[in-house]
């Protein structure tokens, strides 16, 4: 195990990670990367809009030069999960906005990670973005600041060298 001496850490209420992420995203000057397992931005399945507002929030840091950068997991045993991460995927490429899949590590298939950083703030929880992961589901975060932060980044930037873009269209 890692210690450090410079990192504060917080538990995230479950039902304040939405308002929280979503105010850290608006207020990012620097960086906002993001690795998600699932990110659902169809409407049928993001009820309340929360999901669109979180990547609508990225689209918008992005356009005025905040580093914006999200990995999706990308593959699945279930092809629903591929599904919405393409769906997400065009979305953000259609607004200019960089992303990868992450595919294959190693004998491992895919990424679960949940992890968002901005600025010098790291959460990191077992929520995805979906209707059920900011609404419905019991999930648990906590707030990361200082060195820690740095390791995470770290971790984030090997994932997205590793990471490829939307699959060719024929």
């Amino acid at each position: 195990m890692t210690t450090f001496d410079a990192t504060q850490a917080a538990r995230l209420p479950d039902r304040d990670y939405y308002d929280f992420v979503f105010a850290s995203v608006e207020a990012a000057r620097r960086r906002i990367w993001v690795s998600l397992f699932i990110c659902d931005i169809r409407p049928s399945r993001d009820l309340e809009g929360q999901v669109l507002d979180l990547v609508t929030a990225l689209i918008v840091r992005c356009a005025v030069g905040v580093d914006v950068r999200v990995l999706l997991n990308g593959v699945a045993a279930t092809p629903d999960i591929d599904v919405a991460n393409l769906a997400t995927g065009t979305f953000l490429h259609r607004h200019r906005v960089p992303h990868r899949r992450v595919m294959q590590l190693g004998n491992r298939r895919g990424s679960h990670a949940k992890l968002v950083i901005c600025d010098d703030v790291a959460v990191v929880g077992s929520q995805n973005w979906t209707d059920d992961g900011l609404r419905q589901n019991l999930e648990d975060a906590i707030i990361v600041a200082g060195d820690a932060t740095e390791l995470l980044a770290a971790d984030f930037l090997a994932l997205w060298e590793r990471g490829k873009g939307l699959p060719a269209c024929p």
